[in-house]
Order: structure tokens, then C-alpha cells, then sequence
């Protein structure tokens, strides 16, 4: 991550689980994340562990990658989205392909970011998916995702 840190952290302590196989990236993002007062509850490297760790403890936010060893990161999405409804799920990837975006759509995500994206429009999308909002980064929206 990336560009000018945001000075205002979320108003309750949001509870963050944190899903990518490499873990240099995974504490890159926790120590953003923390920054901006979110709280990771979990860190974990594949899908498996994703949805164990979603159902253990229950955060506010997943971020998921969609490269997830052990079935993937939408698999992984559509189970949490089905077992934890009030969980927000947003992918965060480095993959730029409209079918992504659509699978993770129709798995329940509410979200999909860059990992290039600059801490502030990262802090920006997970208050507009903890608002009930959909994001999806604009260079990334597929004309059928309406």
C-alpha cells in the first residue's frame, strides 16, 4: 500500500480477517490496516483457512485475495457470504480481469480493490462497504456489472 495515510480511523473498531498467500503482502496490509485503527483478527494464507477463521471470529470485514491457494478466494467468498451475511467480503487482488469482478459479485462480495491501491481510497472503500455500499475500483468495472 500506498500514498497519503487518512487521519481518521473508523469510528467503532471494525474486526478485519486478512486472506493472501503471501505473507510479506498480508504484513504489509495488517500494519495499514492497523494504522488506520482497524483491527485484524486473523491472518491467513489460503481458502480453507479463510472460511475457518471467518467462522471462528466473526469480523466485520474479509479481504480476501482471489488467487487463494486451496479453491480460491470466491469460493472462499461465497461460502463466508452464505455461513456470515453480516460479514462485508471485499477482494483485494492484483488481477484486472472483468470475469473476477463478476464471479466475485455473484459470490457475495461487496468489494473489489487493487493491492496497488493508496491506503486513503482503501481506508475510502472499506467505510463505503461497512456503510452498505459496493465498491469496485473504476478502472475495473465491467459494462455487464452495472
Amino acid at each position: 500500500m500506498h500514498g497519503k495515510r487518512p487521519q481518521s480511523p473508523p469510528a467503532l473498531r471494525t474486526t478485519v480477517l486478512l486472506a493472501d498467500d503471501h505473507a510479506v503482502i498480508r504484513g504489509a496490509i495488517r500494519s495499514d490496516l492497523e494504522e488506520l485503527g482497524y483491527e485484524v483478527c486473523a491472518e491467513v494464507g489460503d481458502a480453507d483457512a479463510a472460511i475457518a477463521a471467518a467462522l471462528e471470529q466473526r469480523p466485520g470485514i474479509c479481504l480476501l485475495d482471489v488467487e487463494l491457494p486451496g479453491g480460491g478466494g470466491i469460493a472462499a467468498a461465497r461460502e463466508i457470504a452464505a455461513r456470515l451475511p453480516e460479514t462485508r467480503i471485499v477482494m483485494l487482488t492484483v488481477s484486472r480481469d472483468d470475469r473476477d469482478v463478476i464471479a466475485s459479485t455473484a459470490a457475495g462480495a461487496v468489494g473489489f480493490v487493487l493491492k496497488d491501491v493508496a491506503l486513503d481510497r482503501l481506508h475510502a472503500a472499506l467505510l463505503a462497504v461497512l456503510d452498505g455500499q459496493t465498491v469496485v475500483a473504476p478502472r475495473l468495472r465491467p459494462a455487464t456489472a452495472g
